[in-house]
């Protein structure tokens, strides 16, 4: 039996750290299929690129679909299924919510116009050429038991509960309050806890923030402007490498995270990791893995205003919660998918 991992389209931010998190395990018996953007990111012996045109990705997979045999198992990283049909057993790792309209809520003709609808078209067309759905999150398990009703059983992939807190924060590192780590998509929410922050310099509070963006999306936000019409204390951070990138929670007293929708919430795990205070909203993805030490009405910026104001008035010596990985049930480790189940 030969054993394939397909992860054509993964080529940034938490999709390639959970690549990198199967190839740590390093299973010699398995072939992967790389994106060609992460030529300068991974390199392993067992592999071949792919080119990320669309119609290059349709001619390959077609090609590899009469190449793989029946005893043969491929699993889709990348959590969209393939159009079509394999001999093979196909499993396929769900977690890209973001293809569906409902879930997201976001204006119908950007997402029509947008990679998305594409994806959601071959989700629909190859659900049905899926032997195995695995997800990383029970908020994901959730999500796609609507979309693939006759499948009862979806089982959960644990990547977390190794997760353990650093809890040797250095203060005299610390140069920043908050830090919100996230992409411009948006579903991310940055022009809340933008208002949120013009709000607080009209009573003369200016929290020390740390955004995540890339140049681009700096200039979409016009984030030089904004500062210095309302004399913000922003600071941006971008960093492709994603071990470099994790040093400046390092920097930073508190998560503070607002996306309205999450199927993992990444930066939250992470933020435990490093010891930050963590600040999330009272919604099922931020503590599917931990409990924040503050949840708030994702409504209200009047509310994460007065959360802001109160961490920095009493410098963030409010009760933190006894924040522990919690082990999901019915679920099995990262070590035992790939080497037990593939």
């Amino acid at each position: 039996m030969n054993k394939y991992i397909y992860s054509v389209g993964i080529h940034k931010e938490g999709g390639l750290n959970v690549l990198k998190k199967f190839i740590a395990i390093n299973n010699e018996d398995i072939y992967y299929f790389l994106d060609d953007r992460v030529k300068n990111k991974i390199i392993i012996k067992n592999s071949e690129y792919v080119s990320e045109n669309i119609i290059t990705r349709l001619i390959h997979l077609f090609l590899l679909s009469f190449k793989l045999n029946k005893k043969d198992h491929i699993i889709f990283l990348n959590g969209l299924p393939p159009i079509f049909n394999f001999k093979s057993n196909i499993s396929v790792i769900f977690q890209n919510a973001n293809l569906f309209i409902e879930f997201y809520k976001i204006n119908f003709f950007k997402w029509f116009f947008s990679k998305d609808s594409l994806r959601y078209l071959f989700f629909w067309i190859g659900k049905k050429n899926v032997n195995n759905w695995y997800v990383f999150s029970p908020t994901a398990n959730k999500i796609l038991s609507v979309y693939i009703k006759k499948y009862i059983n979806i089982k959960t992939i644990d990547i977390f509960h190794e997760y353990k807190s650093v809890n040797n924060i250095n203060l005299q590192e610390i140069k920043y309050d908050f830090i919100y780590p996230a992409s411009l998509m948006e579903h991310k929410n940055h022009k809340m806890l933008i208002n949120t922050l013009i709000s607080l310099s009209k009573k003369k509070i200016f929290p020390k923030v740390v955004f995540t963006l890339n140049p681009d999306d700096l200039n979409k936000i016009d984030f030089e402007n904004i500062k210095k019409k309302y004399s913000l204390k922003l600071f941006n951070y971008f960093e492709p490498d994603q071990k470099k990138f994790l040093n400046i929670y390092k920097k930073c007293r508190s998560l503070l995270y607002i996306s309205l929708n999450e199927t993992i919430g990444l930066p939250i795990i992470e933020a435990y990791k490093y010891g930050l205070f963590i600040i999330a909203p009272k919604l099922e993805y931020s503590n599917q893995f931990i409990k924040p030490d503050i949840m708030f009405n994702i409504k209200s910026e009047d509310e994460l205003s007065s959360i802001i104001e109160k961490c920095l008035k009493s410098n963030f010596k409010i009760k933190k919660q006894l924040n522990q990985i919690i082990k999901l049930k019915n679920s099995i480790s990262l070590n035992e998918f790939i080497n037990k189940i593939i």
